[in-house]
């Protein structure tokens, strides 16, 4: 049988026999759980914040551009007027 692909820490290999199907140890086949943990009510506020201020500075600068190239007629239009 081959050897289990568990690598630890410090760069040597696990030296039990894995089995076929997975290619790990009995050891290393244990699944662990991730639980996320709870998202506070004030890092949402955070998030929600700093999402916001930057769809200002996105959008103001956005905003001048296209003012100044369509909103007002060019100097050579209104020199024509």
């Amino acid at each position: 049988m081959a050897r289990c692909f568990y690598i630890r820490e410090s760069g040597a290999r696990c030296v039990s026999e894995a089995d076929e199907a997975t290619g790990l140890c009995d050891a290393h086949q244990k699944v662990i759980p991730f639980k996320r943990p709870e998202d506070s009510r004030h890092r949402k506020v955070f998030v929600r914040l700093v999402a916001f201020l930057l769809l200002i500075t996105l959008l103001i600068p956005l905003l001048y551009s296209f003012r100044s190239l369509y909103w007002h007629p060019s100097g050579e239009a209104q020199k024509a007027w």
